[in-house]
């Protein structure tokens, strides 16, 4: 993923992708086609897929959130503008996001998810007309059972699963189960490692560069090479920082979908991080809570691409480019 985390700003896409191709990268997901060209103009967008298409790279995009709050009108408008430049780079799959509180006492959630399946709604029959796809991140703010859920009812066939491992955990899930959970509908990846921390509330979620955290890289890419439709597999480094407050009994009424079994294995995974920090064989907490400058996060990127391949070469079914599954 290409953005201002990783030190390339909005409008410099030929810096971005020359980077991505130069650093033996196969493809660039940019947040939105805003991040390639601001005013979204269509020369502008038509010449950066030109320019990744010429460097032999993919190019992926997204559209922004689909919500909930906010008139539905303008955010239909706002994303049928989104869907245009994307096409106009040659996209014709994108994700998109979601902003739910989980403990707003005037919108119960179920209402809110029921507000964006009205929004996805409002944009299945382009996508289908069009033959294009819009994948669902897991973010945050929703547990992989809910994704799961507003896919189904949207229709798989032009809604699909744009897979965000670290966020997972946020919601109490264990990526590795969660992904198996999904993984028939999973077109693009959002991928990154994970540190795990206890805190006075709960869990404390750290980033890191695939293969220096504690998640389960065999298993998770087990079911992307052979159940998953994905065709790539995207790294992002970013800068979110979340907890997750399992030891409040409050947080357990917005979280209907968390398993004791799953619960346990993330518990698992922060006493592995905190031993290993305690015998210097880990960063602490602390050490983690210092951001990586930008040019650190590329440099992350590099490492988790390298993880990536080496495990994904002992998987049978598994390969090292993007041409071939």
């Amino acid at each position: 993923m290409c953005g201002r985390a990783q030190g390339f700003e909005d409008g410099h896409a030929e810096e971005a992708l020359a980077w991505v191709s130069a650093s033996g990268f196969e493809g660039a997901l940019f947040a939105t086609p805003r991040s390639i060209s601001p005013e979204l103009d269509d020369v502008a967008l038509k010449e950066a897929g030109e320019l990744a298409s010429s460097l032999g790279l993919y190019l992926e995009v997204g559209i922004g959130s689909l919500g909930p709050f906010g008139p539905a009108d303008d955010r239909l408008s706002g994303l049928n503008a989104l869907i245009d430049a994307a096409a106009a780079a040659g996209c014709e799959e994108f994700f998109a996001y979601t902003r739910t509180d989980r403990h707003d006492v005037d919108v119960p959630h179920g209402e809110q998810l029921d507000e964006i399946q009205r929004t996805l709604q409002g944009l299945v029959p382009r996508l289908r007309a069009e033959g294009l796809r819009l994948n669902l991140k897991t973010h945050e703010d929703l547990s992989s059972q809910e994704v799961l859920r507003l896919v189904e009812a949207s229709g798989p066939d032009v809604v699909g699963v744009s897979l965000d491992v670290a966020n997972l955990v946020v919601r109490g899930e264990d990526p590795v189960e969660a992904t198996r959970r999904l993984a028939p509908h999973i077109h693009q990846t959002h991928l990154e490692d994970v540190a795990l921390f206890f805190v006075d509330r709960g869990l404390r979620r750290r980033l890191r560069p695939c293969g220096a955290g504690v998640l389960d890289w065999d298993a998770i890419l087990r079911t992307l090479v052979e159940e998953a439709p994905a065709r790539h597999l995207t790294l992002e480094q970013h800068l979110g920082r979340f907890d997750a407050d399992v030891f409040d009994p409050a947080w357990f009424d917005a979280e209907p979908h968390v398993s004791a079994k799953e619960l346990a294995t993330l518990f698992r995974y922060a006493l592995t991080c905190e031993r290993g920090a305690a015998a210097g064989d880990f960063p602490s907490l602390a050490e983690l809570d210092q951001d990586p400058s930008p040019l650190d996060r590329r440099s992350q990127l590099a490492e988790s691409a390298t993880w990536l391949r080496e495990v994904i070469d002992t998987i049978p079914g598994g390969h090292r480019g993007s041409s071939s599954r």
